[in-house]
């Protein structure tokens, strides 16, 4: 998983994934130390969710899988 972020992703969505899904950061807290508002943000997370989305199905992972690796 580490992985195709690290290669899918660009640094703005990587950034901002890792603080939102992994970290748990509220998505105000994350706009404002990025720089930008909340609706950006949230363009940013759904075009990254859909890069990773898209990478994994290639990989032949199924949607239960995707989805169990943001479950913690």
């Amino acid at each position: 998983m580490r992985r195709v972020i690290d290669e899918e992703l660009t640094a703005r969505q990587r950034q901002a994934l890792v603080a939102v899904a992994l970290n748990g950061l509220p998505l105000e807290v994350v706009a404002e130390r990025m720089g930008t508002n909340r609706n950006a943000l949230y363009k940013l997370l759904h075009d990254a969710r859909q890069s990773l989305k898209r990478r994994m199905l290639e990989a032949g992972l199924s949607a239960d899988d995707i989805l169990s690796a943001f479950d913690a």
